[in-house]
């Protein structure tokens, strides 16, 4: 399946990205960068915006009482709940959708790729590096172990972007994808 997302990555951050892709083999990142920063940008959206208008809204007294340190709790736990909705939904779209999915073996479902799995890979590394980007902001209050959590799971969902059923392997040094 073509990747349902509504508009093309621009070609000059394809070529921006490319290098970086490269090194780190990271074969269809630049299919998708786009989608990873538009999903990087709707959760620092609803992080900013969304959750603190929505709370206030509902819960005024409640929310509006809240430290710093609550409130910033709160709102990256919104981002959290949205974030797992948005790509359940997408994923059991895609599961549902994508006859190319469909026609694979369990091997080529587990690593293989289609334009919409990559969609759902694009969303997940847009979240994984808005939690990255909020856990180095407030270290003060999420201390080293949500910074190792942040770095390791922006890690393994970049896995996704790896070239699909291609080992990766290491020779004298220098990398070979």
């Amino acid at each position: 399946m073509h990747d349902p997302f509504p508009f093309a990555p621009p070609e000059w951050l394809t070529h921006y990205v490319q290098p970086f892709a490269d090194y780190f083999c990271l074969k269809t990142l630049p299919l998708h960068i786009h989608e990873v920063l538009f999903a990087f940008s709707l959760y620092y959206g609803i992080n900013k915006i969304v959750s603190p208008a929505i709370s206030s809204f509902f819960w005024p007294r409640r929310y509006n009482a809240f430290n710093a340190r609550t409130k910033l709790n709160w709102d990256v736990h919104i981002v959290s709940f949205v974030q797992s909705t948005l790509i359940c939904v997408l994923a059991l779209w895609v599961m549902w959708n994508d006859d190319e999915r469909n026609e694979m073996n369990y091997m080529g479902k587990v690593h293989g790729y289609t334009g919409a799995s990559g969609l759902i890979q694009a969303f997940a590394g847009g979240y994984f590096l808005w939690d990255l980007m909020i856990t180095l902001q407030n270290m003060h209050i999420f201390g080293p172990g949500m910074l190792a959590h942040a770095v390791s799971a922006l890690f393994v969902f970049s896995l996704g972007f790896v070239s699909p059923l291609l080992p990766v392997s290491t020779t004298f040094g220098r990398r070979a994808c």
